[in-house]
């Protein structure tokens, strides 16, 4: 019972909000006082859709980012020619990917440009690894976003809610080298208050910069301790949070509940 459903169902029930379960309860209708809002999967009606595409599009989120001043993990945008065949060629994409490689130390992150729960995500230090990686994405995503491999100490989720950093907790690397819960990480609490200061300094700037009202922020630590935006995730999950944290419950059905009463 920790599914973001799960969350939503009680609130409304607590609230006296009726609630239509659509489409195979991937649609929610939510109706309050004769208005009505909707929350798709785990994307909200509370962000706008510009804002929703900017974090769901690797690159663009990174380019608003970085023209800002604000430290985030370049991702560079290789275009699929199989989907794209106007802007890209194979050859053409096939041999920026490769100077890219060779200009990064030939150690490359190649991931989906709009992908989630970290799949399809892949690290390169053969030219062999990153063809193969570019073809397996490009098989099956429109595009392709590219990034300097990074030693990462420990990886950040920053829950942010109109304005304001809410909760976030850290992610600890499982046997892979990734720090996705889906991918084997595992969750801890943050002790530290000055740790959690300066996550939530730079998730405001960084959802502000998109103007993105609810969303998830991933940030990267390195092992000389500065911080980075790796990703904002407009699309907000936390099951697996729970999950290893049964405790944490409250808080995050909060945060929900907060996300619900902003709707209206």
């Amino acid at each position: 019972m920790n599914s973001p459903r799960d969350f939503i169902k009680e609130v409304c029930r607590e609230e006296s909000i009726t609630l239509e379960l659509l489409s195979q309860e991937y649609v929610l209708r939510l109706t309050k006082n004769g208005v009505s809002r909707h929350i798709f999967g785990p994307y909200w009606d509370i962000n706008s859709a510009v804002a929703d595409r900017i974090a769901c599009d690797k690159t663009a989120c990174y380019t608003l980012l970085h023209n800002s001043g604000i430290p985030a993990v370049p991702h560079k945008l290789l275009l699929n020619p199989l989907r794209r065949g106007e802007w890209a060629s194979p050859n053409g994409s096939l041999t920026r990917a490769l100077a890219y490689f060779e200009s990064n130390n030939q150690k490359l992150v190649v991931k989906p440009n709009n992908g989630t729960r970290g799949e399809d995500v892949y690290y390169c230090a053969t030219v062999h690894a990153l063809e193969c990686a570019i073809f397996a994405i490009f098989a099956t995503h429109p595009d392709a976003a590219l990034s300097p491999y990074q030693e990462i100490e420990t990886e950040y989720r920053v829950f942010y809610l109109n304005g304001k950093y809410r909760f976030a907790y850290g992610k600890a690397a499982g046997t892979t080298w990734q720090h996705n819960l889906s991918q084997g990480a595992t969750a801890f609490e943050i002790s530290s208050d000055a740790t959690k200061k300066k996550l939530a300094k730079l998730a405001v700037l960084a959802a502000t910069c998109i103007d993105i009202n609810f969303a998830t922020i991933d940030i990267a630590e390195s092992p000389a301790g500065e911080l980075s935006i790796m990703e904002i995730n407009s699309g907000i999950q936390a099951r697996l949070l729970v999950d290893q944290h049964p405790h944490l419950r409250p808080t995050i059905k909060g945060i929900y509940s907060d996300a619900i009463h902003a709707m209206f």
